[in-house]
């Protein structure tokens, strides 16, 4: 019986691995239709909505429905003086506030948004982020890449992975 058992077991373990099956693929985009942008922020561009709220207004008029509705829309900063990208949304402790930078689009604007839990506190959240480097990747659902590993979040990662040269 213990030998039936031992063979049994083992049988079930040779159909697991021969089950699995491993494809290796290359993945193909178009560079041409996924969208970046590189913008230098400067405290000028930032218009206060309320005591907590700041808005600045980018604009841009080449993105379609579509991707605004079911691709990806990216953003990363990188502080000035600084080589690490970090991915938005992001909190920061600054001075006696707690200051989060996030950003919304539509098809027409990519809003850079900055809030802070002390009200009355725009201007110096403003100057935090002035002379900083704002990167907009804009990915349309067909050429979004899906697979273990891939982390949005990782700008080299991203940039590597769609070939963008920020550069050009």
């Amino acid at each position: 019986m213990k030998a039936l058992t031992h063979t049994f077991l083992v049988l079930i373990g040779i159909l697991t691995i021969s089950s699995c099956t491993i494809y290796e693929t290359e993945i193909e985009t178009d560079v041409e239709l996924v969208y970046s942008s590189t913008i230098s922020i400067a405290e000028v561009d930032f218009v206060p909505e309320d005591d907590f709220v700041t808005v600045a207004e980018y604009g841009w008029d080449n993105l379609d429905e579509v991707t605004v509705d079911e691709g990806l829309v990216l953003g990363y900063i990188r502080f000035e003086g600084t080589t690490a990208w970090q991915s938005l949304p992001l909190s920061t402790p600054f001075e006696n506030d707690v200051v989060v930078l996030r950003y919304s689009y539509d098809i027409d604007t990519f809003n850079l948004i900055i809030e802070g839990e002390v009200g009355g506190n725009n201007e110096a959240n403003e100057n935090l982020f002035d002379g900083d480097i704002l990167r907009v990747i804009a990915i349309p659902p067909t050429q979004i890449i899906r697979g273990k590993g891939i982390d949005y979040n990782n700008y080299q990662q991203i940039v590597d992975l769609y070939d963008i040269d920020f550069n050009e």
